[in-house]
């Protein structure tokens, strides 16, 4: 224990936000740059949005189903009847998105202290996982099955592979690391994410109309309800306060528990919080090449369970929708959404 004499400790918090800044910094201004691409002007539909989603899922469903085996908590029930109409709520089983998906049900084992101090840092309104899977089926109208598909998919990709298996691995070997991830991936939707969510509610609503939506017509574009469309559940918390009374809570929890950490263990999530930074900065990388450089692909992923013939006229139909969008609504949404990117460069 620190004798009165000496400089207290520096709250882990800010030790993690010291040690990222670099890194973090690198990873906003890639962020920014690649979310310009993915949304008007420059994209007629949502299929390199889609993309990430389908690569930033199984980053989420990996840490918070180990957080819950490790509590004995039982994973979030699915919507009854969901795989028959695709309808939002459904949550894929995260066993298989896994890279050790078959050891999922193997009892993990942690100190009494490290037990306390993750039961006191869980909280069931901060967990994304159900969240993302909403909006990926919003967005495709996927059944829970080819969702499940689609994510295994890409949790195949090189980069991602090795991220989700060095998760299940470190955090099995030391499970206080789950800090790290809190803080990083919940406390950014906090900060950044709130800028990425008011620059995607300004999209005309055609841009989130599902793949396999009937074609509008102008009257029924012209009614279509932006909030029953936009699927950014993702960004969005069901509080009073929209999550901040979380991310109080949260702080406030983590202020009080922190010194129940040995010098290691603390060094430690420091140290898994710059390697999630470094791993999503590659991650971006990854994106780069299946989507972020080559729009066929991105559509080919959003539509891959059709024929090629329905691509194309898939595409076409949707580059009709984009087109009638424009002129249903003004140019005012993509405007706001051009300048906000703009300014954030």
């Amino acid at each position: 224990m620190s004798s009165k004499n000496e400089d207290p400790i520096r709250p882990l918090s800010d030790s993690i936000n010291a040690a990222t800044r670099s890194v973090h910094t690198k990873l906003n201004r890639l962020v920014i740059s690649r979310l310009q691409l993915a949304l008007p002007p420059q994209a007629d539909d949502a299929s390199q949005y889609v993309s990430g989603l389908l690569h930033i899922t199984p980053i989420y469903i990996a840490f918070e189903s180990l957080w819950r085996r490790i509590l004995k908590l039982p994973d979030p029930p699915e919507a009854p009847g969901s795989d028959k109409d695709g309808s939002a709520g459904v949550v894929c089983d995260p066993v298989g998105l896994r890279p050790n998906g078959r050891n999922a049900h193997r009892r993990l084992t942690v100190n009494s202290r490290i037990d306390a101090l993750l039961t006191n840092l869980y909280f069931e309104g901060l967990q994304r996982s159900q969240a993302l899977q909403q909006d990926l089926i919003s967005l495709t109208c996927w059944s829970d099955r080819t969702l499940a598909e689609q994510l295994n998919n890409a949790s195949r990709s090189p980069i991602l592979s090795d991220f989700l298996t060095h998760i299940e691995t470190f955090v099995e070997k030391s499970p206080h690391v789950l800090l790290a991830y809190a803080w990083v991936l919940y406390m950014a939707l906090f900060s950044g994410g709130r800028f990425i969510r008011a620059s995607l509610e300004n999209i005309y609503p055609a841009f989130w109309i599902p793949a396999s939506a009937q074609q509008p017509t102008p009257a029924t574009l012209a009614n279509f309800a932006i909030t029953a469309v936009q699927p950014l559940s993702f960004f969005q918390f069901n509080t009073r306060e929209g999550g901040d009374d979380l991310k109080r809570e949260f702080k406030k929890r983590l202020l009080e528990s922190e010194g129940n950490l040995t010098t290691l263990e603390r060094e430690e999530v420091i140290g898994e919080a710059r390697c999630i930074f470094e791993y999503m900065i590659r991650l971006v990388g990854e994106l780069d090449g299946i989507c972020g450089m080559n729009k066929e692909a991105a559509e080919a992923r959003l539509l891959s369970l059709r024929s090629r013939d329905s691509v194309v006229v898939e595409r076409e139909r949707r580059q009709h929708i984009a087109e009638m969008a424009r002129m249903a609504t003004t140019e005012a949404a993509a405007e706001r959404t051009r300048s906000w990117v703009e300014r954030a460069l």
